[in-house]
């Protein structure tokens, strides 16, 4: 038998490189599919007058911060009204402008823009403990954007105009302050909009105006960072953002981010990897007029707060499985 000489060897070698490249290049890309929409302009029953937040409970009811009304409202994963409150209009309890919502399950945490507090509500509406309202300024709140709550029962909360994060107790003691005011360097936020708790327990932060994500571990350490458009950069490349305003987290650890001004949704690993993005400007099906805030529930439905067109939109991702 013949020996292959070496110029075929080399054709042979080209071609299985050309076969697997071919291979690696038809591997499916996620596909995003839209479910279904409710919400429009209004003060009536299931209308919106700039809604902010999403947060979803145990049960898989979601609960949509209706700012311009100063109410929550309750849905199904459907769209259905389930209920609304908005505490009495005039009362201590009174919501003022509710900002993004956290659920620990069963109870929902509301951050309220004017009051500079954070309330955690029960199941039936009721204020069960105010957040930020202390003797202690070191604690104190000023406008109060995001919140987010872990598994021991703390409380972080992202203050607008503190430019830093804020952690509390389950009974509202305050903790620790996590980062500082500030552009650009590792831990310094710029009004940061929102946070969110990683399935590894770390703090994930909107540092909006910083145009990034930032990550810090439950005592405050800072771990990582990715986004940081330059001031005079394409804001709207893959993974860059133009106002990040609102975080969320699936069972898988993805990070899902609204990005503002570039009217889409970018979801990155947990390390920071960008993964995909999706969403154009418009009114259609899949477009956003600037989103506020996303939430995934455990069946990896995707809530989306389209802000500028007062409503929410529910769409699914289909994930490649992995090959070997």
């Amino acid at each position: 038998m013949k020996n292959l000489s070496p110029i075929v060897v080399l054709i042979i070698g080209v071609l299985l490189l050309a076969a697997c490249s071919k291979e690696k290049a038809e591997t499916p890309s996620p596909e995003v599919e839209y479910l279904l929409e409710w919400g429009s302009t209004g003060k009536r029953d299931g209308e919106f007058d700039q809604p902010i937040g999403i947060a979803i409970d145990e049960e898989g009811f979601v609960y949509v911060s209706d700012s311009g009304n100063n109410r929550i409202q309750k849905f199904s994963e459907f769209g259905e009204l389930y209920s609304k409150w908005d505490s009495g209009g005039s009362q201590e309890t009174a919501l003022q402008t509710p900002m993004h919502l956290a659920s620990d399950g069963e109870n929902i945490y509301i951050a309220e823009y004017d009051t500079d507090r954070v309330q955690k509500f029960s199941p039936d509406h009721e204020s069960k403990t105010t957040f930020g309202l202390t003797q202690n300024e070191n604690g104190s709140l000023d406008t109060p954007s995001g919140v987010a709550v872990d598994d021991e029962g703390n409380v972080y909360v992202s203050g607008f105009y503190n430019n830093s994060i804020k952690k509390y107790s389950p009974e509202g003691e305050f903790l620790m302050q996590i980062g500082s005011p500030g552009k650009k360097d590792e831990g310094k936020l710029n009004y940061p909009t929102d946070v969110a708790i990683g399935i590894d327990g770390n703090i994930y932060v909107a540092d909006a105006y910083n145009n990034r994500v930032q990550v810090f571990t439950p005592d405050g350490k800072f771990v990582r960072k990715w986004g940081d458009t330059p001031a005079l950069g394409n804001k709207a490349l893959e993974g860059s953002f133009n106002v990040a305003t609102g975080l969320g987290v699936d069972s898988e650890g993805r990070v899902f981010v609204a990005d503002f001004y570039n009217h889409r949704i970018q979801v990155f690993d947990p390390e920071g990897k960008f993964l995909l993005s999706f969403g154009a400007q418009g009114d259609g099906e899949g477009e956003f007029e600037r989103p506020t805030d996303v939430a995934v529930d455990t069946k990896g439905n995707i809530y989306v707060v389209d802000w500028g067109n007062d409503r929410v939109q529910k769409l699914r991702i289909a994930w490649p499985k992995p090959t070997n």
